[in-house]
């Protein structure tokens, strides 16, 4: 029989789909992550890590584009974790995304405080030190795997005053490639978190600036109107070597380990006491799991619902709260 392109894709989906199936009784699971270089890749590689060293569980590093590129394998239970943002989970969870799918079968594992820390950067020489300074500039947009990216720079303009007509938008693929734009010369500032790898290496080469927020009442409830309303403005100090040249407000929110509400409570309560025996092992790995700590697993304004293992595990460690059931029960 001959075999049509799509027929040996589906055949490889399923086959795909099988393995993971029984991955369970392999003692191996998937972890999704963002590309190589990436914050995310290096958070979820952390927690991979560590759940394998405190585990039975043996957890594989998936990267991918951004999540847009693996939300439905994951909604449809064909990966088993991923590591993302909590404005990632909030968006994907109602549909807000760029494929408007609301993608219900996702479910939290753990949380992280203040896990990720993003904002514009521009090359330390340039005029450019705030956000308003982008007016007639060449910013990276689109960043085509990461919807929750261009809703967080249209908030970030607005709360300078500006929009993307104020700017000169330049269209970028993932989170990598604004850096890679900017290192470049093709544009003038693009969106980073605080501690991505590609940074570093372009702080040393060159030099960067993170460019700081105005932290008022307004700015933070339009940045939460906008993007998701998990979002906080953190003071971040001063640190050149890994580009912040001043005191700055940085946009921050949780970051979030995630998995499929199918997902067997037996992996679930494997990878979370994986995860809890080696918690302190998580901030050597990366500056973006130090919010990973025991007392932030249990977040009483989850973006979306807990997985039953995950609740049954935090109260057996004497975290589940009546506000965490109270805020888990609206979902």
């Amino acid at each position: 029989m001959n075999m049509t392109k799509g027929m040996w894709q589906r055949l490889a989906l399923g086959a795909a789909a099988a393995l993971l199936a029984g991955s369970v009784n392999a003692q191996t699971a998937t972890l999704a992550t963002d590309a190589a270089g990436t914050t995310y890749n290096a958070v979820g590689s952390g927690m991979a890590k560590v759940i394998t060293a405190g585990s039975k569980l043996r957890v594989i590093v998936r990267p991918f584009g951004g999540p847009d590129a693996y939300l439905d394998q994951l909604n449809n239970n064909e990966l088993n974790f991923a590591a993302l943002s909590g404005s990632t989970a909030y968006l994907s969870y109602n549909g807000k995304n760029r494929a408007k799918k609301a993608y219900k079968n996702l479910r939290l594992l753990r949380s992280g405080a203040g896990g990720l820390k993003v904002g514009f950067i521009a090359l330390k020489d340039s005029s450019i030190t705030k956000v308003s300074d982008l007016r007639g500039k060449r910013v990276a947009s689109d960043y085509g795997g990461h919807a929750v990216i261009g809703r967080s720079i249209a908030a970030a303009l607005a709360s300078a005053g500006l929009t993307w007509k104020d700017v000169k938008p330049v269209p970028v693929t993932g989170a990598n490639d604004g850096v890679t734009a900017l290192d470049a010369g093709r544009v003038d500032a693009c969106w980073a978190s605080l501690g991505q790898p590609v940074i570093r290496q372009l702080n040393a080469a060159k030099g960067v600036r993170y460019l700081s927020f105005v932290k008022t009442d307004q700015s933070l409830a339009m940045l939460r109107k906008m993007i998701f309303p998990g979002v906080k403005l953190e003071t971040v100090k001063k640190n050149p070597s890994i580009g912040v040249q001043d005191d700055i407000y940085m946009i921050t929110y949780d970051a979030y380990m995630v998995t499929n509400k199918d997902v067997p409570d037996a992996v679930v309560g494997q990878a979370l006491e994986g995860l809890w025996a080696k918690t302190d092992e998580l901030v050597k790995i990366h500056r973006g799991l130090s919010g990973f700590t025991h007392e932030s697993a249990v977040t009483e304004i989850p973006m979306i619902p807990y997985h039953p293992a995950a609740i049954a595990f935090y109260k057996a460690k004497g975290l589940w709260t009546k506000e965490a059931e109270m805020a888990n029960n609206k979902f």
